[in-house]
């Protein structure tokens, strides 16, 4: 049984060896398709791997990436980034060898952004290891996604995780991927696909660039077919809403995304903070109580893990002490330490409820 780790690169070079050194144990063959690199990349490849390919960049992900699967010669094809890092890349062979027939592919959790502490702050489980056989293609020019040609099933395993660790960027890399949307939206505006309506949403919104994020998020809501995405969106929307102070509209977006998926926290904790603001002190308590004995989504989508573990807790801990709850406000407060210890917000506020509680 032959595992392929396939990689697309370029100018990975302060990366691409930790990489290579944590996927190594698991495989039988790695595929490394270079599309420009000006830095030691490709010396740096073929310290590993004979099999390094150019490919010519023309603004496509997924076409790089059927270029590097249709160089692996495994039964297995696995893919990873360069400033990707493999945990327990022993088990990939065990993983495969043991697969029963019917499973064309896995998902492995992909841990793409920790905090100074370890915790994960953003994570999703992606399709990261398909049979050579089964006809799974890339699609997308960027936010790339691995679909099969038929129905197949994929399993979810929790042997491998994959922790995304890149270095830093030039400043012309954030606005990489929304050039790239942005020139595909200018082929297709008359009939974008809902995927590329929600990734422009998504990328103006990281961007800073509220309005169009707007825009594009309330286009895709029109025509979303999958819940779980739509709930995100939703509460992303309701986010945006509440930066602009637009608190009325933002609640409007919370109560939608509760009505897609009423036990997932996200919604309940976005309503939260929008009395917060409001000052609605038993209300930010009521939604936040709800939120917070529900558990974390299962899904296939991106989840900010903070999000639901820990955010809160700030617009909590300050609810509950302007309602006279003050030993409930400092246990919280603490709390929120034994996650993050040195975040400033929570030192202070257990030193002003520590010194309250004496003066009592």
């Amino acid at each position: 049984m032959i595992v392929t780790a396939a990689l697309i690169v370029r100018n990975e070079a302060k990366t691409l060896g930790r990489c290579l050194e944590s996927v190594q144990p698991g495989v039988d063959q790695i595929v490394i398709v270079d599309t420009g690199s000006e830095d030691d990349t490709r010396r740096i490849a073929r310290e590993y791997t004979p099999d390094v390919y150019d490919f010519r960049w023309h603004q496509d992900f997924g076409a790089a990436r059927q270029f590097s699967f249709e160089r692996a010669t495994g039964d297995w094809v696995c893919w990873f980034d360069a400033d990707d890092v493999v945990s327990n890349a022993e088990a990939i062979r065990e993983c495969v060898r043991t697969a029963s027939p019917n499973v064309a592919g896995f998902y492995w959790k992909y841990v793409v952004g920790e905090d100074e502490y370890g915790n994960s702050t953003c994570e999703l489980w992606r399709e990261r290891c398909v049979r050579s056989r089964a006809g799974f293609r890339w699609h997308g020019r960027v936010h790339e996604v691995l679909l099969p040609a038929t129905a197949s099933m994929l399993v979810r395993d929790s042997a491998v995780t994959v922790h995304h660790r890149p270095s830093a960027r030039p400043a012309h890399y954030r606005r990489r991927n929304l050039d790239i949307l942005e020139e595909e939206y200018e082929a297709t505006k008359h009939a974008p696909e809902p995927r590329l309506l929600l990734y422009l949403g998504n990328e103006y919104s990281d961007q800073g660039s509220l309005e169009p994020a707007l825009e594009f998020l309330h286009r895709y809501l029109l025509v979303a077919t999958w819940d779980d995405e739509k709930y995100l969106a939703q509460v992303r929307i309701a986010a945006l809403l509440r930066h602009m102070g637009r608190y009325d509209d933002a609640i409007d977006a919370a109560l939608c995304a509760l009505k897609t998926h009423p036990a997932w926290p996200q919604a309940h904790f976005s309503l939260g903070e929008t009395y917060y603001f409001l000052q609605d002190w038993p209300k930010v308590i009521h939604w936040i109580e709800c939120g917070r004995r529900l558990p974390p989504p299962d899904t296939l989508c991106v989840i900010h893990s903070l999000e639901c573990r820990y955010d809160w807790i700030i617009h909590y801990c300050n609810a509950l002490f302007h309602v006279g709850r003050l030993a409930d406000a400092l246990e919280w407060s603490k709390r929120a330490l034994a996650i993050r210890p040195n975040d400033p917000w929570h030192l202070e506020n257990v030193r002003i409820f520590e010194s309250l509680q004496e003066a009592v």
